[in-house]
């Protein structure tokens, strides 16, 4: 993987202001505190963050250290070790011998979907428990202490497929609701999932009337007997022959309606 910010830029007291795409230059309000010191993550990493950590036991959630969330563009760059880049085209964390570390502006630190947490009591909980809060262990192997959001969201890692292959079943769906109304009636509700492997799946939800009805298209309403309800409250009993003319009108109306709404339902 080559450099996505060069030295040049990283040298700068604000290397963002020249790379304002790429990951460790996320707009604060886009970041989500996760109740756990000053860390904040991505939005939606961040909810399946507090909900997992919600779930720990009380001694699991007892000795929690989470080290590192969103990691800013320039804390990635004075991390990275140039000078062996440069000599050996290899990544590593400066002042380690060999500890890889993603080049400035590609960490999943940078998108805010990645954790360091410690001590392997906590590290083996989430790997047996992680998946379902959207939280993967794998991306690099030689670091027990390194989690993936690979839940819903922005720039999940397309690597996520590889590693991360647990079902996912709390709070780890993005549901998009498009809703349309008619009179006072909700008309229909389309719900898109988000699933493990970055495909959707629809699903549609039964109308409702926000008075109660469960049943109030027009045609039902015009079919159903309702209206005709609605009008012997105002034709109760035997009518005058006067009465009985407008209610006829009425009807004959009615039926014209829905002749019309047969032909264009």
């Amino acid at each position: 993987m080559g450099l996505k910010v060069s030295r040049q830029a990283c040298s700068s007291s604000n290397p963002c202001a020249s790379n304002p795409e790429v990951s460790g230059c996320i707009n604060d309000s886009n970041l989500k505190s996760v109740g756990v010191g000053s860390n904040k993550l991505q939005k939606d990493a961040a909810d399946g963050f507090i909900k997992m950590y919600a779930d720990m036991p009380a001694d699991i959630k007892s000795s929690v250290k989470l080290t590192d969330s969103y990691r800013p563009l320039k804390v990635q760059c004075n991390i990275f070790d140039f000078d062996h880049y440069e000599s050996t085209g290899k990544r590593r964390k400066k002042g380690t011998s060999g500890t890889p570390v993603a080049t400035p502006g590609g960490s999943n630190h940078g998108w805010g979907r990645a954790i360091d947490i410690f001590p392997s009591n906590v590290q083996k909980w989430i790997k047996d428990n992680g998946t379902k809060y959207g939280w993967c262990w794998g991306e690099v192997k030689s670091e027990s202490w390194h989690f993936t959001f690979c839940g819903p969201g922005p720039n999940r890692d397309k690597n996520c497929n590889r590693f991360c292959t647990g079902k996912m079943t709390v709070n780890t769906s993005t549901k998009i609701t498009t809703v349309g109304t008619t009179a006072g009636t909700t008309a229909g509700s389309t719900t898109t999932d988000t699933t493990t492997d970055g495909s959707t799946t629809n699903a549609t939800t039964t109308n409702s009337n926000v008075s109660g009805n469960t049943n109030n298209s027009p045609t039902s309403l015009l079919g159903g007997g309702e209206l005709m309800n609605w009008l012997n409250m105002f034709f109760p009993g035997k009518k005058s022959v006067s009465e009985n003319k407008t209610k006829h009108k009425i009807n004959e109306d009615i039926n014209r309606i829905k002749d019309l709404m047969r032909k264009n339902l």
